[in-house]
């Protein structure tokens, strides 16, 4: 008796389960994989989705919708009207933010659902558009992929090549939130097809600043991450700006190792950082003959004044605009608490007077396969 009351018990707690009761076949739901918000010339709120097409009778890959609206959330619904599926967004891979918007202030509120609502998902990519995004998300290429699949490879493959940074929706929240340093994401432009510019840098309220180029990205990088995937730079050697000259003389190399001290001290009430950093370097182009076996020393020399030429440069742009890419506001809270409490309000501004002595240290460990 006891066994069949037990038993009895165990298919009532069973039938409880919710189950697969709300369960959403794959031909009745359209996944958003990449989402857009844009501002128009009018100031309307624009937003976008783009979802892969399923069905066998369809001859596009993918189908994308526009709609006005105040809010993503209320987007949703003009998207329902328009599909013939559900709309998801759990697997969204990409959000794009159109150039106009960041303009407008406190846009960050529309991402409030975003965070909000546990079935978005928080590892997608954020990404800056500099035009309509209408004609982003109705790019059609027979050659290429999804336009989701295809900008989101986009932006891991530059991200790997340290030619920009990858912002997730989760990343841009702390990013956001956190008073030591200010905002960066992903840059997307538009020539004759779609590019990576660079790295978007906003400022604390998220608002865009200015954008550096892959190049200066690799210096932001090298900074913030240390190695971390393949940095490969090329920098010009001292005596090639001549203009009569097609091929100039240049040297590339790679980033195998890198190694940085930051100390933090405050003098006559600015904080002032000094950075060390060690890179370990391979020379993998050279465009002029160098003994290399005889004059390495004269080779790194050359080197570190042109890295403490880039980064100066670097630092001064980002200290005028009032911005901190960086995050030297993580080691002033760490190094110098007291001092960052009177100023944590307006870092911003702190940092842009505080001084920055940069020394670079450069090791030519490899020379390649010839002389």
């Amino acid at each position: 008796m006891r066994k069949i009351l037990r038993m009895g018990v165990a298919l009532l707690m069973l039938l409880s389960l919710p189950g697969c009761t709300d369960r959403i076949d794959l031909e009745d739901a359209t996944l958003a994989l990449m989402i857009g918000l844009d501002l128009s010339e009018k100031n309307d709120l624009l937003f976008y989705v783009s979802s892969p097409v399923f069905s066998r009778e369809a001859q596009e890959k993918s189908e994308e919708f526009g709609a006005k609206a105040h809010s993503l959330r209320e987007s949703r619904q003009r998207f329902d009207e328009l599909v013939s599926g559900v709309t998801l967004s759990g697997k969204v891979q990409l959000f794009v933010l159109g150039r106009r918007l960041l303009d407008t202030p406190n846009w960050f509120q529309l991402m409030d659902v975003v965070y909000r609502d546990a079935r978005f998902s928080v590892n997608a990519r954020m990404i800056v558009y500099d035009g309509p995004l209408e004609e982003l998300f109705h790019m059609q290429s027979k050659t290429k992929p999804r336009i989701a699949l295809h900008l989101m490879k986009l932006v891991d493959t530059a991200n790997r090549r340290n030619i920009t940074v990858k912002t997730t929706v989760q990343e841009l929240h702390r990013q956001m939130y956190e008073k030591g340093l200010t905002p960066t994401i992903t840059k997307l432009d538009k020539a004759t097809t779609v590019q990576v510019e660079g790295t978007a840098l906003l400022t604390e309220t998220g608002k865009f600043a200015t954008v550096i180029s892959g190049r200066e990205t690799s210096f932001l990088q090298m900074l913030l991450q240390g190695k971390n995937g393949e940095i490969s730079i090329s920098l010009p050697y001292p005596d090639s700006m001549g203009k009569e000259k097609i091929i100039k003389k240049r040297v590339s190399f790679f980033v195998k190792g890198i190694s940085k001290k930051i100390k933090t001290s405050v003098v006559d009430g600015k904080f002032q950082f000094d950075v060390d950093l060690k890179l370990r370097t391979s020379i993998s182009e050279r465009l002029f003959p160098f003994d290399m076996d005889k004059d390495y020393k004269k080779m790194e020399a050359m080197l570190e004044k042109e890295f403490l030429r880039e980064y100066q440069e670097l630092f001064q742009k980002c200290q005028q605009l009032k911005i901190d890419p960086f995050g030297f506001g993580l080691y002033a809270r760490a190094y110098q608490y007291e001092a960052w409490k009177k100023v944590e309000n307006d870092w911003t501004e702190a940092f842009s007077q505080a001084k920055i002595n940069f020394t670079p240290h450069v090791d030519i460990k490899g020379n390649g396969n010839i002389k």
